[in-house]
């Protein structure tokens, strides 16, 4: 065989190596990009699945606070700003597109709140848009179920205000079994929070260690690529130099 059909043997080679390379490392960058999704994907399903439950969190506080503040006053707004709490979560009355930010501290001190309302959807309507952990929905459930069981009692405790009996009013909201309803729930929020955060940080571990094995690898097939470029360019060479010096001699 003459040194021409050695080259061009060895270049096909080359090439062929090369074009395996080109595809695998496109195959790799797709690899990356879908595990790149999951991880955005997963992080978006933590953001909101902290959000709802500190959302909750707040609600729970929000009602408190409305049912001390009518049985300290006795101004009927809080009262009707309390039974709007509940009617906003239970998705009967619309909500409020800024809802997750700061929103009754301004209505309580007579502003406007930001934003506008947007269409009424219960927590139950929020986690399922959420998509969120069947473990953590049944925790969020719970502290909402435990949470309908305070407001009633908060608002025995209103309705003992509204007939005079401040004193009482004051004794509901302040005792010791309306702490511990309260920590009721809190406790299972605490332990959605936990939840989203062990699972969170497994998915993103799992997650992470495929994405480095596959970096890894992309870099391998890139750095072997530009040795097939290097490895090609001095066949190239050489073929060149040896036929210019066949038709020298």
């Amino acid at each position: 065989m003459n040194v021409s059909g050695k080259t061009r043997n060895a270049m096909m080679a080359l090439f062929a190596a090369s074009a395996v390379l080109g595809v695998v490392s496109l195959a790799l960058l797709f690899v990356s990009m879908s595990v790149g999704g999951k991880i955005w994907a997963r992080g978006e399903a933590s953001a909101q699945s902290y959000a709802l439950a500190d959302g909750l969190r707040q609600t729970s506080d929000d009602l408190t606070r409305m049912a001390r503040l009518y049985a300290a006053t006795g101004d009927e707004r809080y009262r009707q700003w309390f039974q709007h709490i509940l009617d906003i979560r239970n998705g009967v009355a619309p909500r409020p597109m800024a809802y997750q930010g700061i929103y009754w501290d301004f209505v309580v001190a007579g502003e406007t709140p930001p934003g506008e309302d947007g269409p009424p959807l219960s927590l139950d309507d929020l986690m399922e848009q959420a998509k969120l952990d069947p473990q953590v929905v049944l925790l969020l459930k719970q502290s909402e179920a435990n949470s309908n069981t305070l407001a009633e009692l908060e608002a025995d405790a209103m309705a003992a205000a509204s007939s005079g009996n401040l004193e009482q009013a004051r004794s509901i909201l302040n005792g010791a079994e309306y702490h511990q309803r309260k920590l009721d729930i809190m406790r299972p929020i605490n332990d959605a929070l936990i939840a989203t955060y062990t699972g969170t940080a497994a998915d993103l571990g799992g997650y992470y260690v495929r994405w480095q094995a596959v970096t890894y690898a992309l870099v391998a097939a890139l750095a072997v690529s530009i040795l097939l470029g290097i490895a090609g360019a001095v066949v190239a060479f050489r073929s060149q130099r040896s036929d210019g010096g066949n038709g020298n001699g």
